[in-house]
Parts: C-alpha cells; structure tokens; sequence
C-alpha cells in the first residue's frame, strides 16, 4: 500500500509533464498570428453549393433569447431554399419556455420547424439525434448553434465558403461572447486560450474537434460516424474523435461568426468547465485506443492534436493534494513521498502560468487581461481537478445546461464549496504542517490561490450579468 501510495504522485508527475510538453511544443510550433486565417487544403474540391439545415436543440431556455437566435439565423445573406432551421426542445416541462418560442416557430412555419419532446434520453446529443432525423432529404450539411448564439448575417455563406476552401469534411468555427470587451476580458481571454492555441494548432492536422455550436458537418460524414451520442457529456468533442477515426477532415476556421452569452455567474462558469473538464477525460478513456494509436491508423500528428485538445483543461492535481494533506498533517513534509507529490502540485500550476501567459505574450494581450485570464483559470482549477478525478474514476457524470438567466443557484459572489475547503485545508496545512521542504511549502501555498483567483473572476462575472441584464432592461424599453 505505501509502494502504491508513493507511485501515484509520480504517475501524476509524469502525466503533468507530458501534458505540458504537449502544449509548451504546439505553442513553439504556433508562430505569431498563424492562426488568424483559414488554412486551405493543398488541394480544395468545388463541391455543390450546400445545403444547410440549422439545429438548435434547447431545454429549459429563456424564450426571448431563443428568438433572438432565430431572428438573426432568418436574416442569413444565403438563399432561403438552401437551409432550413430545426428547434428542438428537449424535456421542457414548463410550457411558459417552449411555447412562445412554439408561437414564433408557428409564425414562420415554412422556414422552421419546431419539435416538442419529453423523455429525452441522452441530453443533448437526444435531442440532435431527433432533430437529425427530422432533417430535409435536400440537406447536404449539418449546422449546430447553441440557443444564445446570435450569428452574423453571413454566417452560412462564410461556411459555404470555408467548406470549399478547405475542402473538409466539417469545420468548427471560435465561440465568442457578447458584451466582454469592457466588463469581463480577461474571462473572455480565458475561454478563448483554448480556440487560440489547441484548435488552431490541431488544425494544421485536420484533426479539429467539435466543440457543441457554430461548426458545420457533412450530413454524410455525420451519419457514417453514427450520429451523436450521449456517452460523454461533451458529445461533442465525442463525435469529433469518431470523425477523426473514419477518416474525415476536420478544420478550424478563426473567423468570429456569432457570438452568445459567457455564463452569468462564477457557479455556471464553475460547472461549465467540469462538464467541459470530465467529459473530454470520459471521452479520451472511451477513445483510448484511438487516441493512443492501439485500434487507431490516424498519423501521429493527428493523435497528438486529438490529445491536445481532450487535455486542455485536465488537473492532475486532487490525488496528490489529498496525499500530501495526510503526509504533511502526520508530520512527513520530509518524506520522498511528500515532495514528489508537491511536485506534482507544483507541476499543474506551472501548466496553468504556462497556457495561458504563454498565449498572451504570443498573441500580446495587454497584461491587465492576462493576469485576469490567468485569475480565472487558477479559479476553475479545483473544479477541473474534481472533473478529472472523477471522470477517471467512474464517477456517475450528468450533463448540467448552464443557466442564461442569471436566476437560478448561488450569487455571482458564491464561492463553490470545493474552493472553499481546498483554501481552508491550505491554511490549516501551513499553520500545522508547517512545511519546511521547498517544494511541499510552495505547493501548500498553490493550493491556497484558487479563492483569491475566484473572487476576482466572480467580481468580474457580476458586473457582466448586470451589464447584460441592463441591455435586456433597455431593449424591453
């Protein structure tokens, strides 16, 4: 049991070393601004012109948002007999959401079709099953928009575009968010870091992962992989690996096309990113054999860019925290054990710094922005060493829809209790353990950062649901 005990924290060493080597080398090989262009093929095809069929699956949303979707995906610059919208509303049970958006649906019955379903199984990925199955004969192309997504006017003439350039077999556009710019950027630049660096990085091996809105799939390439499952709870990235693995192209297009709400508050953010965190650890445990090359003819290249992008949240760091805590509270700071698993702790931190400064200076953020960037990843860092552990373990994951009102759970200010007690077992661990070994004091002082980090973020969060909620008062007005 001691061998065993003793091993882990260097597993954990080991693993947190060579996801930083990942990343540290997709960084080194990412020159400056090479990822603000679409990225022909060497040799595109000139397919048909597309034809779209616009899913949206919802549950529980906020109708006035719902059709302010819409009404920007009815003002497309792309011919009205080339796409269609289906809304696919999912175990709603209030009908105070579902049926105004019904009503509105009613009004343009011959460009959107409205779906109603209870007992959905499979979440999401249910719900765009349904709405595949209900799709035009004509459709050529699958697009998904999530339900706060208000997109640009030629959103669907820039795919049409983008899938002809590239000539892939589906392409992802960046998420982005409304109102940032003055209230939250540093959250933004967050969120963003991941579009910045892995997606545009995997996307040199067409090896691009879905990441649940605004990308744009072959009808073909979607049915032969199987459609959508809800094995993972990030059935996106799922079915992006199943893609990859068929043997189709997937391209990252850095192309800002719609833009939808950040969560409103440091809760929403917290259980986005365990979603976000524990279903691309389910789906790299499902798909291990792909990713690892033991069931797998992807190139290298290809599975580098799959692990890269299902390991940009990963945490490492719960076992060899809960390790040390016991050590160090017995009064073994001093034992090999202890300082490996400091290491360890040590070793997340560096790979948090290391994204996410790494990326401001390469993209040169002003650094007001990068330290609230790197605020907010610290923040989510207990959240995403939770997601990790339990995705690993077998936990029992749900898949948890992040709220877009604003009014349901905890104050933007609550702190979540896993951040909580992570700082009070720091403090308690400094004032009794008193560490003496270097590398096990600046690991118990790592672990007491998240709830300074988290104040901030939720500060930030605050003032950007107020900033929203003003804009909602104003256009009500």
């Amino acid at each position: 049991m001691l061998v065993l005990a003793a091993a882990i924290p260097v597993i954990g060493a080991a693993i947190c070393c060579a996801v930083i080597a990942i990343q540290v080398a997709l960084l080194a090989l990412r020159p400056l601004g090479a990822c603000l262009s679409v990225h022909p093929s060497p040799v595109p095809r000139d397919p048909a012109t597309p034809w779209f069929s616009v899913h949206i699956a919802t549950h529980c949303e906020p109708p006035r948002m719902v059709i302010a979707t819409l009404r920007a995906l009815l003002d497309q610059q792309w011919p009205t007999e080339g796409y269609e919208i289906i809304v696919m509303d999912n175990n709603t049970a209030n009908p105070a959401l579902w049926k105004p958006v019904e009503r509105f649906c009613a009004t343009h019955s011959g460009r959107i079709r409205f779906l109603h379903r209870t007992g959905v199984k499979g979440a999401k990925a249910g719900a765009l099953n349904i709405a595949l199955a209900h799709t035009d004969t004509r459709t050529t192309h699958i697009v998904t928009v999530d339900a706060d997504y208000v997109v640009a006017p030629d959103f669907l003439k820039r795919a049409a575009i983008a899938l002809r350039r590239t000539g892939a077999d589906y392409v992802q556009f960046p998420q982005s968010y409304t109102g940032t710019a003055l209230v939250a950027p540093g959250v933004d630049a967050e969120l963003e870091e991941y579009f910045r660096t892995n997606a545009a990085s995997a996307d040199d091996a067409e090896a691009v992962l879905l990441t649940g809105t605004l990308c744009v799939i072959s009808r073909a390439a979607l049915v032969a992989a199987g459609g959508w499952t809800g094995a993972a709870t990030t059935e996106d990235a799922e079915l992006g690996v199943r893609l990859c693995n068929a043997g189709f192209s997937g391209r990252f297009i850095n192309q800002v096309v719609g833009k939808g709400l950040l969560p409103l508050s440091l809760c929403d953010l917290e259980k986005q990113r365990y979603r976000w965190c524990s279903g691309n650890v389910q789906t790299l445990t499902r798909h291990s054999a792909i990713v690892f090359g033991l069931a797998s003819s992807l190139t290298l290249a290809k599975r580098i860019a799959i692990l890269s992008q299902l390991t940009a949240w990963v945490n490492l760091a719960m076992v060899p925290f809960l390790l040390l805590s016991a050590w160090l509270l017995t009064g073994q700071d001093h034992t090999i054990p202890a300082t490996l698993a400091g290491g360890a702790i040590v070793l997340s931190l560096c790979d948090i710094i290391i994204r996410v400064l790494a990326r401001a200076w390469r993209d040169r953020l002003n650094p007001g922005i990068a330290l609230s960037a790197l605020a907010c990843r610290i923040a989510l860092a207990p959240q995403s060493a939770k997601a990790t552990f339990d995705a690993l373990t077998g936990c029992r994951l749900k898949f948890i829809v992040t709220d877009k009102t604003g009014s349901r759970g905890p104050t933007v200010s609550a702190l979540s209790p896993c951040t909580l007690l992570i700082f009070i077992i720091g403090v308690l661990l400094l004032a009794i353990g008193q560490p003496t070994d270097p590398i096990v004091l600046a690991a118990v002082s790592a672990v007491t950062l998240p709830l300074p980090a988290a104040v901030l973020t939720g500060n930030s969060l605050r003032a950007y649901r107020d900033a929203v909620k003003a804009q909602t008062h104003e256009a009500m007005a």
